[in-house]
């Protein structure tokens, strides 16, 4: 055999087997394909590699049958192996409500990380804005950094335009959410405002809950959104908010309350119906699931199907 044409089959058998070995070893797996940069305010060493395919994947207990989640669009993922226990329509592209403020929070979280103690004067613009909010005023300063807890807490929409306004502006941050969702191969997801309130905006279960596992991956993200209540105050002090977790699982003193909960954000437009993005964790393994437009237009709904699906997880699936 010519020797040119023996290296070059040596070579591919080579490329070949060490694909096969990554992906064993759960270097590639998922979505997670692509390596990520250190995230900001994250524990782990700055030379650490984010890399979510860690694990193995769970193994479903033999004779267990699918739950029954009555939502539009669903995915169970466990986040240490990025494998994805359960999904019903999780590619469809829709609208996503308050859930794109994940992605609010993160774009400040990391892309200005160093002005998390930054003065916002709030503007009429900020708090113009229909929805929830937590009723900022016109001249009051507040700190970032208690404006993302009225984002991810009790989900304000004037938190969100006044994050959005007072880093660069709505334009200019609406492209740093599209760019962030680019880079983390959310091949559709689109945003259009900071708080969910355009519905030509739009997600996937599927893009939702790879950006909810990087999200929470951050350690001020999470402390923020396992959080049922708190109070922030206006720089001076004379203006307090009280606030209040629209997410019902993490409540203690909900019917819907689940334990194991530790976020991590609602949502809702009659666009998108009733949706929420959650996570649990349980020995040391954290599961996530996203459930968006329920079939029931309650405001329960949305907690009480994914209650059931994060405890249909933990309970028919165990971890190597």
């Amino acid at each position: 055999m010519n020797s040119k044409l023996l290296w070059i089959i040596c070579g591919s058998l080579f490329v070949v087997f060490m694909s096969l070995l990554a992906i064993n070893s759960g270097v590639i797996r998922g979505p997670f394909k692509q390596k990520l940069p250190e995230i900001a305010g994250s524990s782990r060493e700055a030379s650490e590699p984010v890399n979510y395919a860690f694990s193995k994947p769970p193994e479903k207990s033999s004779g267990t049958t699918d739950p029954q989640v009555y939502a539009k669009a669903v995915i169970l993922r466990d986040v240490g192996s990025s494998y994805v226990m359960y999904e019903k329509n999780a590619s469809e592209k829709v609208p996503i409500a308050s859930t794109t403020k994940i992605m609010t929070a993160t774009v400040v979280l990391e892309d200005f990380s160093d002005n998390l103690d930054d003065l916002v004067t709030i503007t009429s613009p900020m708090i113009g804005v229909e929805g929830s909010d937590i009723q900022l005023r016109v001249g009051e300063k507040i700190k970032v950094r208690d404006l993302l807890k009225g984002l991810l807490i009790m989900s304000g929409n004037d938190t969100a335009y006044a994050l959005a306004i007072h880093f660069g502006g709505l334009e200019s941050f609406e492209s740093k959410m599209n760019a962030k969702a680019s880079f983390l191969g959310l091949e559709n997801t689109h945003f259009k405002d900071p708080a969910g309130l355009d519905d030509d905006g739009y997600s996937t279960a599927h893009d939702l809950s790879i950006l909810a596992a990087y999200a929470m991956r951050n350690d001020q993200f999470s402390s923020i959104v396992k959080t049922s209540e708190t109070t922030i105050s206006s720089a001076d002090g004379s203006i307090v908010h009280d606030l209040k977790s629209s997410n019902r699982l993490i409540k203690s003193d909900d019917a819907f309350y689940y334990p194991l909960a530790i976020g991590v954000k609602t949502g809702f437009t009659y666009a998108a119906g009733h949706c929420l993005v959650s996570a649990a964790a349980n020995n040391n393994h954290e599961i996530l699931a996203v459930v968006l437009y329920t079939n029931e237009n309650s405001i329960t709904a949305s907690a009480a199907e994914s209650r059931k699906l994060l405890e249909w997880g933990f309970g028919n699936w165990s971890w190597p």
